[in-house]
Formats: C-alpha cells, structure tokens, sequence
C-alpha cells in the first residue's frame, strides 16, 4: 500500500479546498495525539479543526480515510520541515548528529510530534494496516539515517566489522524508547537530556573523537531558530501537501 493524497492546487497557491483540507488534518493530528487512534472521534476531530463534521465527510468520505491521510500529512509535514534543515550534501557525521537533533528539537514541537508517532506505533500492534503506514513511517528516517552511515563506512570512518544497518537499527529504537520516557516523565527526561544521551550513544557507537563530536554538536547548536520547531498550523500542513504534489 502507498499513501497518496489528492493534489488540489500548484505549490503557492492555497485554494479553499487545500486550506480545508489542512484545517481538518491538523485537528486529526492534534486529536490522535492527544486520545489515540482508536479513541479519535469525527466529531472531536470537527470540533478541533473548527469545521462542520459534515465538511470533514465531504472532504474524506470516511474515518478510515481520514486517518489515512492524516499519517500521510504527518509523514510529509516531517519530510517537508527535515529537508530544510538538514542537507544530505553536508558531512555524513555532521549528517547523523543533525538527524539527532531533528528528531528530537526540529520539526513541529515535541508532544504533538512524538505523541502522534507514539499512538500510530501502539495501534500498528493491533492494525494490519496501520503497520503498513507503520513502516513508511520508519522508512521515512531509516534511509537517509542509513545513506549517511554507509557514505561513512565508504569512507573508513566506522569501527572495523561496523554494520550500518544495525546501527540505524539501533539509533531508531534508543530515539522510539527516549521519545515514550519524555512525555511520560517531561521533567525528568527533557528533550535537551534525550539530545545529550542520542549523542553520546552515537559518538560511542561510531568511533568518534569527543572533541570532533562536539564540534559538530555546537555547530548545529549555534543555528538556532534554523533548527528549532514550528508550531503545527494548517498553514504548514498546507506547505507540505503542496511541495510534495499530495
């Protein structure tokens, strides 16, 4: 299965149907966030966009479809925000430390974005469908995370017997677990803590200097606001939906 949603006007230009459209994935987004997919109700996700539940039917037919495509805005949202902060084109370990923090400080802010993924992995243990979405999902961070450690292993710079795979593997599952201990403990487990463990583990698990770490580590910190989250508005969604031709 492929995700795909229907292109309502070219990039720039935000027709009332492409805004609609945003308004009533936003809110989906924000509601499964908040109360999961199983628990997320048309008339809560209605009541959260600011629009009719008849509007959200004319627009998606069904809840099914709905949350299709709210899993695929998500999905493009994430895409659409990563590639303006994080170039393929730079060092492939400056690469990796960026994804670091682009998990955990870019994109749209910490609970949507993680409480969101959280309830699509919950729910994909039951769904054989949303496993499938599931897996788009993880394919979305593993390959570009996978291209920068094989352009690494290329270039000799992983430990001798170092498999890239595995260590995407690995670097995902400790992101999926750190994510699930800061929102379930935000005052213990702040997103500043989780960058600080995801950096060291991968500092250790690739071989690399401290103080060649750290100068990337403070290179991505002095970007800023270039680096920081958006707010999830439907004027984002939109963006996203349009520069993918969704």
């Amino acid at each position: 299965m492929t995700i795909a949603m229907e292109h309502t006007a070219p990039a720039g230009e935000l027709d009332l149907a492409t805004r609609r459209r945003a308004e009533i994935l936003t809110g989906a987004i924000r509601v499964i966030a908040r109360d999961g997919v199983v628990a997320a109700k048309l008339k809560d996700i209605a009541r959260e966009s600011g629009v009719s539940l008849g509007l959200i039917q004319h627009y998606f037919d069904t809840r099914e479809n709905l949350v299709d495509a709210t899993f695929a805005a998500m999905m493009r949202v994430v895409s659409h925000e990563s590639a303006k902060r994080v170039s393929s084109d730079d060092d492939p370990l400056r690469f990796i430390f960026g994804m670091n923090r682009l998990h955990v400080l870019g994109t749209v802010g910490f609970p949507e974005r993680w409480g969101f993924w959280s309830e699509l992995w919950a729910a994909s243990g039951r769904s054989d469908h949303l496993r499938e979405v599931a897996t788009q999902v993880y394919q979305l961070w593993a390959r570009p995370l996978e291209a920068a450690l094989h352009r690494l292993a290329d270039a000799g710079r992983l430990p001798q017997g170092a498999d890239p795979g595995h260590i995407a593997a690995g670097m995902l599952a400790l992101m999926d677990g750190l994510s699930i201990r800061t929102l379930a403990e935000p005052d213990v487990f702040t997103p500043d803590f989780m960058l600080q463990i995801l950096n060291e583990w991968a500092t250790t698990q690739l071989g690399v200097a401290p103080e060649e770490a750290a100068r990337h580590i403070e290179s991505l910190a002095a970007q800023g606001e270039a680096t920081m989250p958006r707010a999830l508005t439907p004027e984002v969604v939109a963006a996203a939906l349009l520069e993918h031709g969704a």
